[in-house]
């Protein structure tokens, strides 16, 4: 319900009065109210539809975990270079102490230097998120949703100061490492220019490669299985054949009919429907499937007693005949609703098997009685268990009864055609334009189309992980060439002395590849471990993937192969060096 207050009404006021409606609800009908309730709140609050909510919940957290993972290669990469900057500046900062210099003095001066350049990234974020937003801001007010979406992302100053503060701790906390290190050089071999290769900063700066790559795997990995889960979803058995169905909404009571020429209409409707070339079924069900309208109704089963706290609301359809055949859902017991199940019949059902594994496990469902609205239903088909809310569900109890029995003008044309559906299209209106010109068809799409909306966040998902995870590869292949290519020019009189003696050039090579790739393995190992971690957290949002092994073997392959290219490449050119010139500089 949406309601109006009055000037000077209150929220309280309004759930004081509903509560008390529902409480002489729960006296007048205890056991069709006695788990319901009515939840008030204000327009402003009222967030994101339900059916979306734990999608919604599990998206942000697994893209917020991307972006932070993101955000530390990124900072680690940074801090590398850093690092690999600060041996550079060793002489600098020894003649600097020599002269008397605090070091509290230096290390607020390189902090200052790092803050300022977390400063200026933040800043081009949020310029870049801008300019997102705007994107985002187009492509969510054109889904194909069954109301009108108008999306307003904007930044806010929550979130203007939330990335301020991340600029500057980032700053902070990657810039301090570095600039410990290079205010506490050792002095005497700095100043003669020969500061020792080893030691700390060679550990550090080799940890770091590590954590480089295992952030890396661990960012692949999960963008890969969400790539995996779009796939999935995409083939994941809904219960009904989404090709070649064409959808349309009709609602005649709109028009002020009556039922007998409601009736009328609609069975007129199906034979001209039925007629058209290329239209191999034609149905009518008052819900669509994983669509936002859905609905419930409390059912009573002679000989079950359920459990404390069961839930007995059982999602439901009220179709007509041929809806099965239209939108392709197997009986696999019984028969589906025929002509002759009319307002004067005994009331009819069919039910899905997860329905009856619930109520009668190890029992033949058909012909069994299900008490709906205060009626006995004799059950007479059942379905295969689909999906009917969201794509992730669990199998869920799902009902169906006749349109004839249980009333409602509002229907959805299930089309079922030998071709494209959408060709379909003018001539499913031009036919319902011949019967009522002023009768509005709204929604008219492929059921393809229509699945758009349910698999948004798989989609999403994989949208933005995979930029992501293209990003951390790109990080990641920078982060191990540039701190490859500052070794080898750390070493660059040891290579020179081989090659002076004999080396061959190959065997220097095959020397810094072995060194650079024992951290590339080391860093595989652990984000390998982390990534089944990972795996494990994200079942529940994630569509059959698991721990699916083509990414996790795929994954190791593609950034050991970046790996081995970006450690190559400086170590071939640290080979080809002449080691007369390299000794003479020296």
């Amino acid at each position: 319900m949406i309601a109006r207050m009055k000037p000077g009404v209150g929220i309280d006021r309004v759930r004081q009065r509903m509560t008390g409606l529902i409480d002489e609800l729960r006296r007048i009908y205890p056991d069709d109210y006695k788990e319901s309730g009515i939840n008030v709140v204000l327009q402003s609050d009222a967030g994101i539809h339900p059916m979306f909510k734990s999608a919604q919940v599990g998206l942000s957290a697994v893209i917020m975990g991307v972006v932070i993972l993101l955000l530390l290669l990124a900072c680690v990469n940074v801090a590398n270079l850093m690092l690999a900057r600060a041996r550079d500046r060793a002489r600098e900062m020894a003649v600097r102490l020599s002269l008397g210099a605090e070091r509290r003095v230096l290390i607020r001066q390189l902090l200052t230097e790092s803050i300022v350049l977390a400063t200026l990234a933040g800043v081009a974020g949020l310029v870049i998120a801008t300019w997102a937003m705007r994107i985002a801001n187009h492509a969510i007010s054109t889904l194909p949703t069954e109301i009108e979406i108008t999306p307003d992302l904007a930044i806010s100053p929550t979130v203007l100061v939330f990335t301020l503060a991340v600029s500057l701790l980032t700053g902070i906390a990657f810039g301090l490492a570095p600039a410990l290190q290079a205010t506490r050089p050792a002095l005497i071999p700095a100043l003669k220019g020969e500061a020792p290769a080893g030691g700390s900063r060679s550990r550090m700066s080799r940890g770091l490669v590590v954590a480089q790559v295992a952030l890396s795997i661990l960012l692949l990995i999960s963008a890969g299985l969400f790539l995996r889960s779009l796939e999935a979803a995409t083939t994941i058995d809904k219960g009904f054949v989404s090709d070649n169905l064409l959808v349309a909404d009709l609602d005649p009571g709109l028009q002020g009919y009556t039922r007998p020429r409601t009736e009328d209409f609609y069975r007129r409707l199906r034979e001209r429907l039925e007629a058209l070339p290329g239209v191999k079924g034609v149905g009518f069900g008052d819900r669509v499937p994983l669509s936002l309208n859905t609905s419930d109704w409390g059912v009573t089963i002679p000989g079950y007693t359920p459990s404390p706290n069961e839930n007995m609301s059982i999602l439901m359809s009220t179709v007509t005949p041929g809806y099965f055949e239209a939108i392709g859902t197997p009986l696999l017991k019984g028969r589906g609703f025929l002509a002759l199940d009319d307002s004067a019949a005994a009331p009819a059902i069919v039910i899905n098997q997860r329905f009856g594994e619930r109520f009668w496990p190890g029992l033949d469902p058909i012909g069994r009685t299900v008490r709906v609205s205060g009626k006995d239903h004799t059950v007479i088909g059942v379905t295969r268990t689909g999906k009917y809310s969201r794509l992730g569900e669990n199998p869920t109890a799902y009902m169906y009864l006749a349109q004839a029995q249980h009333w409602t003008a509002g229907m959805s044309i299930m089309i079922r055609t030998s071709g494209d559906p959408q060709r379909l299209d003018a001539a499913v209106r031009h036919e319902v334009r011949g019967l009522d010109p002023d009768l509005p068809i709204s929604a008219a799409q492929t059921m393809d189309n229509r699945l758009a909306l349910a698999l948004l966040p798989a989609r999403l998902a994989a949208s933005v992980l995979g930029i992501f995870g293209l990003l951390g590869l790109v990080l990641a292949s920078l982060g191990v060439y540039g701190v490859m290519s500052h070794t080898v020019a750390q070493r660059s009189r040891e290579i020179g002395i081989r090659l002076a003696i004999g080396a061959a050039g190959g065997a220097v090579v095959r020397l810094l590849l072995r060194d650079g790739l024992r951290l590339v393995v080391a860093g595989t190992v652990i984000g390998l471990a982390a990534a089944v971690l990972g795996a494990r957290l994200l079942r529940g949002v994630l569509y059959g993937a698991g721990l699916d092994p083509l990414t996790f073997a795929a994954v190791p392959l593609i950034l050991g192969s970046v790996a081995v290219l970006a450690v190559w490449i400086p170590a071939r050119r640290a080979a080809g060096v002449n080691p007369v010139v390299v000794l003479r500089q020296d």
